[in-house]
């Protein structure tokens, strides 16, 4: 058992005192890293590289998680030696071990730079600094000014290399960093005590997944029931969830009609789990219907938003669409399928615009799910002007169904959840998104990456191709059965 802390285990406590427990004591508990999230880690640890070229002519501290003693003796080596940039050095003071993105030399002082791969400054980045700005000058270094460094989602790429003074912006945090020092010695006493202890009784809450997904949510959610459990409820606050948990209640069907802190949709959906019968309000789904006009066109875009732009002309994080699916839907059930996925490797946005264009026709309601197909739209118009007028006109003929499915209808199978992942299999079981190769966007979009990256071989590549197409088809084929289930419910 190792319970010594570090930056990410102080962290750690900060956001719940339990996962630090369980991290310590039993971390085979931790749910598996996905292929998403071993992405996001991909993408850090690029951006950090990348971030080595603001501060050139540094020394790297290359011993590596496993070799911690020999880091710290190598980090104490090169300051004695006169290094004026550090990346990767390690400090141990306390007992909190430390690794700094990198460390320059300003005079008499030392200024620490933390680099992040998100497009802003975030509060948890500064107790992030202020901990290693702790350590550093207990080992017996004046730290000077503490950075965060993050992407500038200003930057556009202009090919080639990244220029890095573009790239990134640094804040300075010094003044938060300083004002929050005091709290760490006692905070550190407090992880140590609770540590040697049993595990916290804490319960489960907005820190669960704020402000990142705990490692150990499965863990700890594992007395809620697999069917029904309350937290399915559509935006249940903490206060609500916490007031259900002291009268025993776990399950939407154990809710008491006497329960007074939920909202109207809320208790709603409660009724309608409570009765086993999905709920219809046939006449105004009818008439949110009635203005469709046929033949009606179901679309979906699957996007990347990389870290770090691939093409010219493109921002950090900027979401570019480079596959979608169209089903033509005629007013008498039958459908037919339209698709495109760009492989090519180049930006995708031209090509992708022109088929979706001449897909979708000139006249016909054009069908999403939620607003995100909008803002996809809006972006293409803004980076294609030549081809606004068409993107307009297609913007015109929008319709929405998760709002007449939100609004309309409530299913017990769906908890109150207007997903398409949720209602899908409750109105139509015999569709499922389990079972696919990806079966959610945040996989389709890695997975695509690779593939045009040449990050993967090229028989993978020409799997994840057939995978996404499938994925994405099954989208847009969602909405006709959809649709057709509504159109019999308006009646």
């Amino acid at each position: 058992m190792n319970t010594r802390l570090s930056k990410s285990r102080f962290q750690k406590g900060l956001q719940c005192e339990r996962a630090l427990w369980l991290s310590a004591h039993e971390p085979a508990a931790a749910g598996p890293i996905t292929e998403s999230k071993q992405w996001i880690f991909d993408q850090g640890t690029e951006v950090g590289r990348l971030a080595h070229g603001l501060f050139p002519g540094g020394v790297e501290v290359t011993e590596d998680y496993r070799h911690q003693a020999q880091a710290v003796s190598t980090t104490t080596r090169l300051v004695s030696e006169g290094v004026s940039v550090l990346y990767e050095p390690a400090f141990l003071y306390d007992d909190v071990l430390v690794r700094v993105d990198a460390l320059v030399r300003a005079g008499e002082f030392w200024d620490l730079y933390e680099v992040k791969s998100s497009s802003k400054l975030k509060p948890e980045n500064v107790t992030d600094a202020a901990v290693q700005t702790y350590v550093l000058e207990g080992a017996g270094l004046r730290v000077g000014r503490s950075y965060v460094v993050h992407l500038d989602t200003s930057y556009v790429y202009q090919g080639g290399e990244y220029d890095v003074t573009k790239l990134f912006a640094a804040e300075d945090v010094t003044e938060d960093v300083r004002s929050f020092m005091p709290t760490i010695p006692g905070l550190l006493a407090s992880f140590r005590a609770m540590l040697e202890g049993p595990e916290p009784e804490l319960r489960v809450g907005a820190h669960c997944r704020k402000p990142y997904e705990c490692d150990f949510i499965d863990r700890c959610h594992a007395f809620f029931p697999a069917v029904h459990p309350i937290t399915n409820l559509p935006y249940l606050s903490e206060r609500s969830l916490h007031a259900l948990l002291d009268i025993g209640v776990t399950s939407i069907r154990e809710i008491p009609d006497s329960f007074s802190q939920l909202t109207t949709n809320q208790a709603e959906t409660v009724s309608v789990v409570k009765k086993g019968e999905p709920l219809v309000r046939s006449a105004e789904l009818a008439e949110a219907l009635g203005g469709l006009q046929w033949p009606v066109y179901h679309l979906d875009f699957e996007t990347i938003n990389p870290a770090l732009p691939l093409w010219v002309g493109t921002r950090p994080y900027e979401v570019i669409p480079f596959q979608y699916s169209i089903h033509v839907h005629h007013e008498d059930g039958s459908y037919e399928h339209r698709e495109y996925l760009h492989t090519e490797g180049t930006d995708p946005r031209r090509a992708l615009t022109e088929r979706m264009l001449a897909d979708l026709g000139e006249a016909g309601s054009v069908t999403h799910y939620t607003g995100y197909e909008v803002r996809i739209l809006e972006g293409l118009a803004l980076a294609l002007p030549d081809l606004a007028k068409g993107i307009t006109s297609v913007r015109k003929r929008l319709f929405d169904l998760e709002p007449v499915i939100g609004t309309y209808t409530k299913h017990p199978d769906a908890c109150g959840r207007t997903s398409i992942k949720y209602v899908l299999p409750a109105w139509c079981p015999d569709m499922s998104y389990s079972g696919l190769a990806i079966a959610d966007g945040q996989t389709a979009s890695v997975r695509y990456v690779k593939a045009v990256r040449g990050l993967v071989e090229r028989d993978v590549a020409e799997q994840t191709y057939a995978d996404l197409i499938e994925y994405c088809g099954l989208d847009t084929l969602a909405m006709v059965r959809l649709l057709e289930t509504l159109r019999v419910l308006a009646v």
